[in-house]
């Protein structure tokens, strides 16, 4: 995984020989007044900028489409907040499930005796309750049996001075050592790091508490950690479930003896003292009794790695323990749930399109592991091609600069066994490498298959995104976040570590780790919208993942496949011009209720023998939209609103193809063109 190396950077737009500023407004400039949206209202085409600027994106959450097809089939007219609205739609509306899972959750604080009668030894956790007589005032809890027992003079105790449960709304039950309120029934954390607690008090039947129901859990599945985080009082954390069942090593009460356990993985943020404390999905049933998380090894940090013991396995230690069991829900979900998407099905859907990636230099042990995206695929002929990252498969010792063996891995494949797979090529200063599989038997018979790309410019600010890759080396697992900016530019250092890289990137609060890199960002539907590569690894910030816009990585894919008979690289149209960004402003539709992001994209200098000063662009020219013609037919088209889409489509220029660029220039637009007929209009990026 590549780290950040600094801040705000400039542009660097392909097909030029130059970088200009984006973080500044260029002084004394004389551009054009108008923005690509002016234009066309002035037009007659929009009778708004906002309008207009809604057209030029497509929907990108779920139910930005199902409103888009709602108005287009004339089913609805109203605003996007009222189609919410008719759907039960308005808010995330899964507080009474949450509130269920709240108030069979417990904070525990266990305090042990010392030496020194003044002091005493502190335990925060939590726990939940499984089996509740309301009647009677009488409760069994799960919590993890490192909760109630603590490491003292060299060895492992539960004879706790006192006992506090603090249920949710805040009631205390107090119980001191023997007085019958609360008991440990039993439990060890040699073997499964469960233990029961017995409650008796008068305050359950005057609380809201609950008694938890279960269900099996699903990959992909939206997940709430529940727990006294801190010791500061329950909360609640938002993740996935990233793998449903992994073999996990913990240390025992004792602070020294290794517990091996089988755990789920979740990226939900788990803290000090949410220990023993429930993983809910999103209808408030438990999914399993958190136990560990994944502490930073090193100088290495390692974010979204929470455990938790899944419900079954509770359940089996329960019956050992002839303390019941957790109830299956028996709940189902009401007419009004939020049950319109199978983001199961898509999380699957997303999970069979990416690979894991381990790359050999000719040494003895690997040189990275990494993830990969099934671009293209052949199922019937068992072949594939695979987007990655170009650190991934860089090797610094070898000639050729990649590395000489690369493995991949299938998502769900046990077997263990590699498929091998070549360099097809790649491009570094974009940090994007191909690799091909052919005639794999494997990959014929699996379940793999290719992903399916949205348009990821139409990335809204808090969309639910999947980080899906070989996190940590450990295989493909999945980690949930929203998209905290859909696109900004980093700094980042090169695969060979020779120059430092201005690429233009999704920022995501997603777990993003070591091993992610060139796996796949998709959005709630399972369609990728970008490629994972860097992470910010700077002291006290967390959540800063990025991902390269699935279109550019893309374009960029196509051009090295088309290009593998003549090179290793990419071969882009050159332009000859620099330009800068201007006047940039954020335009609010109250319609769709969406902001869209404009700047003017305006010529800062042009190369006297360049293809644009042949086109006739002129410095001060404000872009509007560019055009690429192919054989009399349209094969892509843009509004510049933004720099880096020039740059971008240069990598869709193919030899023979024109390129329509439409200009404001003094307030009147006008249209050039340029036909790519010789190898010579095209430069060799690698």
């Amino acid at each position: 995984m590549k780290k950040i190396v600094a801040g705000a950077a400039c542009v660097l737009l392909a097909g030029t020989m130059a970088l200009c500023s984006a973080c500044s407004l260029f002084t004394g400039t004389s551009a054009d007044s108008n923005y690509p949206s002016d234009v066309a209202v002035s037009a007659g085409e929009y009778g708004s900028a906002e309008n207009w600027l809604a057209a030029q994106e497509t929907p990108s959450t779920y139910e930005r489409r199902l409103y888009e097809e709602a108005v287009a089939d004339g089913s609805f007219t109203g605003t996007y907040y009222e189609f919410l609205a008719s759907l039960g739609l308005s808010s995330e509306d899964d507080t009474a499930y949450l509130s269920r899972a709240l108030c069979s959750s417990v904070a525990i604080e266990v305090r042990f005796p010392t030496a020194d009668p003044d002091y005493s030894s502190v335990s925060d956790g939590s726990g939940v309750i499984y089996s509740l007589d309301r009647e009677a005032g009488e409760a069994y809890i799960v919590t993890n049996y490192h909760v109630v027992a603590s490491s003292l003079g060299g060895y492992v105790t539960t004879s706790w001075s006192s006992v506090t449960l603090t249920l949710y709304g805040g009631q205390e039950i107090v119980s001191s050592r023997g007085d019958g309120t609360v008991t440990l029934v039993g439990g060890n954390n040699l073997t499964s790091d469960i233990a029961v607690l017995r409650v008796r008090s008068n305050i359950l039947g005057e609380s809201s508490a609950m008694a938890a129901e279960y269900a099996n859990a699903v990959l992909g599945e939206e997940a709430y950690a529940v727990g006294n985080a801190e010791g500061e009082g329950l909360s609640v954390t938002r993740g996935v479930v990233s793998v449903l069942s992994e073999t996990v090593e913990i240390e025992a009460a004792d602070g020294i003896t290794p517990v091996t356990l089988n755990a789920m993985r979740t990226d939900a943020a788990i803290n000090h003292g949410n220990s023993g404390g429930g993983l809910f999905n999103e209808r408030g049933e438990l999914l399993g009794i958190v136990t560990a998380r994944r502490e930073s090894a090193g100088t290495v940090s390692v974010d979204g790695f929470g455990y938790a013991i899944p419900v079954q396995d509770v359940n089996i230690v329960l019956g050992q323990l002839s303390c019941g069991s957790i109830d299956a829900a028996q709940q189902t979900a009401s007419v009004g749930s939020r049950a319109l998407l199978d983001r199961d099905a898509a999380a699957q859907r997303a999970a069979n399109s990416v690979v894991a990636i381990v790359a050999y230099d000719g040494m003895s042990t690997s040189r990275s592991a990494g993830s990969g995206v099934i671009y293209d695929l052949d199922k019937e002929a068992g072949d594939a091609y695979i987007i990655t990252n170009y650190h991934v498969v860089y090797s610094d010792i070898s000639t050729s600069g990649i590395c000489s063996q690369l493995n991949v891995y299938l998502y769900g494949d046990r077997t263990g066994v590699p498929i091998a797979a070549s360099y097809v090529g790649g491009v570094m200063a974009e940090d994007i490498a191909v690799l091909r599989i052919e005639d794999s038997a494997v990959l014929a018979a699996s379940p793999a298959q290719e992903a399916v790309a949205a348009d990821s410019s139409s990335l809204t600010v808090g969309e639910d995104v999947y980080a899906v890759g070989n996190a940590e080396g450990e295989g493909i697992s999945f980690t949930q976040g929203v998209v905290s900016v859909p696109g900004e530019y980093i700094n980042i250092a090169s695969a060979d570590d020779s120059e430092t890289l201005t690429l233009y990137g999704i920022r995501t609060d997603a777990a993003v780790n070591h091993g992610n890199s060139g796996g796949g960002l998709f959005n709630e539907m399972g369609e990728l919208v970008g490629v994972v590569y860097a992470r910010s690894d700077e002291e006290d910030i967390v959540g800063f993942g990025y991902a390269i816009p699935a279109n550019r990585a893309l374009l960029i894919a196509q051009n090295v496949i088309d290009n593998a008979p003549y090179s290793q690289g990419a071969a882009v149209a050159s332009l000859g011009v620099t330009v800068y960004s201007y006047a940039s402003r954020a335009v609010f539709n109250g319609t769709t209720g969406k902001t869209y992001l404009e700047e003017k994209v305006v010529v800062r200098g042009l190369s006297g023998a360049g293809t644009a000063a042949k086109m006739g662009l002129d410095v001060n020219d404000t872009l509007v939209s560019a055009r690429i013609e192919r054989g009399g037919q349209t094969v892509l088209s843009a509004a510049l609103t933004r720099t880096y889409q020039l740059g971008e489509m240069m990598y869709a220029v193919r030899l023979g193809d024109t390129l329509h660029i439409t200009v404001s220039r003094g307030g009147q637009t006008q249209e050039y063109s340029y036909t790519f007929s010789s190898v010579t209009n095209f430069a060799q990026v690698v």
